[in-house]
Order: structure tokens, then sequence, then C-alpha cells
């Protein structure tokens, strides 16, 4: 991934922001004074988060438990931007590696791979801007609406953003950062399925054969370099994953009894805290969405791996033994994603391999796997609220206002 600033802009943009927050690995010549810079700027969110642990005042009465929902966040942030900067993005080593690999096979994948990653990298690109660009934008509209609620008294909102807008947007770049690789990854995945399903189209032949079978087992390689790869981002990746997931959901139940209170007290006239209790909905329940959806661009690929090997028709034993070394192969391979951060755990291998007819249609299996995941975070994040909500009835009953 450090070697992504070098081709495009875009991506120089978000790294050099990313390294400025700490969360991105610097150049070897830097490396000390950026890990300076990355404890400077932590011990700034710490103070800060610290100080709004302790000073915070409610302005209406809230329950304790109410009260640990909301302040769950503060010490999640904290451990989230300091596992991001001091941990997984500290070895510059690691992400340029993992970068050069990527590049070896995408010159494998393709062809021409000049030409190729040209305009492999001119869509990614412009992904990764809008992606850039919608992030600072969102935490830009949220810097001034938390200024607004303090009625832009800089001596208040300058600490109020410092323990909110700050960390949220270090975590923001960090996961972005995991979404473009996976984003990137996918591609080549994509790239190996095109190139796989461009063997049922040839003529059949002695050499055409050979030639069959010398790519097969050229593509198996690539196929267990891309699972080596993806195994590397999760196991980095992985305790933060699980962290940041656990976070965002404590936060969306709470943040959704929040407006279900709001709207129930009929307070519109605080009109801002509907809009910043919006917004910090939006950011959780979008933090939650691309990181699912990276894992699981990468679960269709792999069913679609395995429906096409299943489609190949073999013409002779040779050509038999390379596709069933290449089914066993990912049939034992431990590197598969898991959904929703390693809380889901979706068979991909038996969807690919043993029913494979039920993914004749792209569109179906990519619906299947969505409803299963998203299933169980709703299921989740209802029982979330629904304890909130018997929570507070139960203690509006014992006060007599119910």
């Amino acid at each position: 991934m450090n070697s992504w600033s070098d081709r495009r802009i875009g991506l120089r943009l978000l790294l050099g922001l990313s390294r400025w927050l700490g969360v991105s690995p610097p150049g070897e010549r830097l490396a000390y004074l950026h890990l300076v810079w990355s404890v400077l700027l932590l011990g700034c969110v710490w103070f800060y988060t610290l100080n709004r642990l302790i000073t915070m005042k409610f302005y209406k009465q809230v329950l304790t438990i109410q009260k640990l929902f909301y302040f769950a966040e503060y010490p999640a942030n904290m451990l989230l931007t300091a596992l991001f900067s001091l941990r997984v993005y500290r070895s510059a080593r690691f992400h340029r590696q993992l970068w050069l690999q990527l590049c070896r096979l995408q010159a494998l994948l393709f062809e021409d791979a000049t030409a190729a990653a040209r305009q492999l990298f001119a869509g990614f690109e412009q992904h990764a801007l809008r992606l850039l660009c919608v992030i600072i934008g969102f935490h830009a509209v949220c810097a001034v609406v938390d200024s607004a609620w303090l009625n832009f008294d800089w001596r208040l909102s300058v600490p109020s953003n410092c323990a909110h807008q700050l960390p949220s947007l270090m975590i923001s770049l960090s996961l972005l950062q995991y979404v473009l690789a996976h984003r990137l990854l996918c591609l080549l995945y994509a790239q190996l399925n095109q190139r796989l399903a461009q063997l049922r189209g040839r003529p059949v032949g002695i050499c055409v054969l050979a030639l069959e079978s010398q790519s097969l087992e050229q593509l198996r390689l690539v196929a267990v370099a891309l699972d080596g790869v993806q195994a590397k981002l999760l196991a980095r990746f992985g305790l933060v994953l699980l962290l940041s997931f656990g976070n965002s959901l404590l936060s969306l139940s709470y943040e959704v009894f929040n407006v279900f209170r709001l709207l129930e007290l009929a307070q519109l006239s605080d009109w801002l805290l509907y809009c910043y209790r919006s917004l910090w909905l939006l950011l959780h329940g979008a933090r939650i969405w691309f990181v699912l959806r990276a894992n699981e661009r990468i679960v269709e690929q792999k069913c679609q791996l395995f429906l096409l090997l299943n489609q190949l028709e073999a013409s002779d034993t040779r050509q038999e033994r390379s596709i069933n070394r290449f089914l066993l192969q990912l049939q034992t391979n431990q590197a598969q994603p898991l959904a929703a951060c390693g809380l889901v755990d979706l068979d991909t291998l038996a969807l690919g391999g043993v029913s494979a007819d039920i993914f004749t249609q792209h569109n179906h299996k990519r619906n299947l796997i969505l409803f299963f995941v998203l299933r169980q975070f709703v299921n989740a994040l209802l029982v979330i609220v629904i304890f909130l909500i018997q929570i507070d009835l139960g203690n509006k009953s014992l006060r007599g206002f119910v």
C-alpha cells in the first residue's frame, strides 16, 4: 500500500493525510520522527477524551446503563487509535512486501501488465478519491455541527472536536485503507476468474490441452498467493476489526435509542441535536457496511471461482488432476474471509463447491450472502435497542410516568 503514492494523486492524498494523522506507515528515514509525532497525537486524543469523560454532564436525567452505552465509545476510540497507529500501520516493511506481492500477481494475471495496470488503477484511484472526499466532507460537517451545538465557542469546540472528530477521522481513514486493499484484492480475484473462464472456450487439441493444464496450474498458484495475501490482511486487522465492529454496533444501537427518545419527547426545537445524532448514525452504519461489503466482495469472487472450476470439462486425465488439485487446494485453504469481521462465519466453500447450482445467477448469490449477514446484524441491533427501551420504560413506570 505504501507504493500507491507513486502512482495516483488520490492515493497520495489518502496516504499523506493518513501519515499526518499517524495511521499510515512512513518512510524508513522518517520512521522515528513519525513515531514521536504519532505518540504526541495519541496523547492529545487520549487527554481530551479522558477530560471529556471526567467533565461531561448530561443536561437530562440518564440511567446508569444508558451512560455505560454512551461512554463505551470513548475508551473504544482510544484503544482503536492506539492499535491503528502503533501496531497495524507501524511496519512499513509489511505493507511494502504486501504491495510487491500484489504487483507480481498482477503481472501474472494480465498479459500486458503495463497497460493493464494503467486501466486497473484508473478506476481504482477514482473510487479511492471519491471515498476520501466523502470522509473528509462528512467529518467537516460533523465538526461544524458540534461547534454549532457549543455556540461556536472555541474553548469548548476545540476540546470537543479533539475528543470526537479527531479519533473518528483517524479510525475512518484506517478502515478506508483496509477497504481499498480488499477492493484491489477483489479486482485481482475477478481477473483470475476471467482468465479461468477463458479456458472454457478454447478448441480441443493435444497442444491446447497441455497449455490449458499449464495455465490452470499457474492460476492455482496465483489463487493460493491471493489467499495468502488476504490471510495476512486478516491477521493484521482482525483484532481492530472486531473491536471496531463491536464499538459501531453499540454506538449505532444507542443512537437509534436516542432518536427514539427525542421523537417520543417531541423536542423538535433541538434540530442541531437531531442532526448530530443522524450524522453519528450514518457514521457507524457506514463503517459497518463498508467493511462487510469489502469482505463480501471477496466471498462473491471465491464462490464464482468454485463455480467456474465445477463447470470446467476435463478432456484428459492430466487436466482432470489439475482441476481436482485446484479444488482440493481451495477446500483445504483456511484463509477465507469471515463476514461481519469474524462474527458471522459464512461457509463459502460449501456454497461454492457442494451447491454450485445455486450460484448460476450472480445476483442471486450476492443477495443470499448479503441477506444472511444483514439478518444477523439487524437481529443484534434490535436486541440492544429493545433492551434499552425496556429499561427506559421500566424506569418511567417506577417513577409513575406510565
